[in-house]
């Protein structure tokens, strides 16, 4: 329970990622503004409450300005403060780059990169005011080590995500908020969402598991794919008051994949 008596909102809550993370959070004692579509943010809404905190569910697309605005009002109105903001709304887009339209390249990048602008913009003033937070953003080992085939548009936007968290950190800092720090989380293959879904291969669609288990396992010391919960353990480190000598950084939780 050592995060009672705080406010976390988390973006993409209801996802395999997000609702580890929301349940995470429950357990330290945190307060939730759980973001997702209606229905699924509604449930695991009600997962946390459960768990003996209040949680709010808030309907909300990250690539629409004015929903992540009420986010960030709805978590200082009804639960009275706003202290870590976690993005984890996000999605894969596979595609070659030469067979990928725009119009598919431009919903990645607005959902995974400008959504999680979107969101920590909203959700940055409360923080300001109190001169102290933390924000978390879900970003990928992709993110720094790219990958062979039918990624590009995610690996973009990925290391997008960490650029944004590396220089918010800086500028925060820079302007005189040392006590906000901004901090990327790097999940490998994890056994839930994306990681368990369908992928694309030369060899045409193949199951998630199968293309870990052909493909990545032999490349990732620990053998084996990532638990959501080990993500979350990660994101919950970054949030209490012992992690505020580390910002700017991009943690890998990947079984060693890409050690960097």
């Amino acid at each position: 329970m050592r995060l009672r008596g705080t406010t976390v909102v988390i973006t993409g809550a209801a996802g395999g990622i997000g609702r580890a993370l929301v349940l995470a959070f429950a357990r330290e004692g945190a307060d939730l503004v759980c973001v997702d579509l209606a229905e699924s943010a509604a449930g695991v809404a009600a997962e946390a409450r459960r768990a003996g905190v209040r949680a709010v569910a808030q309907p909300g697309d990250v690539t629409r300005a004015a929903d992540m605005a009420e986010v960030s009002r709805r978590a200082v109105a009804e639960l009275g403060r706003l202290d870590v903001l976690v993005t984890c709304a996000g999605i894969d887009g596979s595609g070659l780059l030469v067979e990928q339209d725009e119009a598919a390249w431009t919903r990645v990048i607005d959902v995974n990169l400008c959504g999680t602008y979107r969101a920590i913009r909203a959700c940055l003033p409360p923080m300001l005011e109190r001169r102290a937070g933390r924000i978390i953003t879900i970003s990928s080992v992709l993110g720094k080590a790219g990958g062979s085939g039918f990624v590009t548009a995610y690996a973009a936007s990925k290391h997008g995500v960490i650029g944004l968290t590396r220089a918010l950190a800086a500028e925060l800092g820079s302007q005189g908020y040392p006590g906000i720090t901004v901090n990327a989380v790097c999940p490998g293959w994890v056994r839930a969402g994306m990681g368990m879904a369908m992928q694309r291969t030369k060899a045409g669609p193949v199951p998630g598991q199968a293309v870990f288990d052909r493909w990545v396992r032999p490349r990732v010391p620990l053998r084996r794919m990532l638990e959501p919960d080990e993500v979350a353990h990660a994101a919950t480190f970054l949030a209490l008051r012992e992690s505020g000598g580390i910002t700017g950084q991009a943690l890998n939780v990947d079984g060693g994949f890409f050690m960097s």
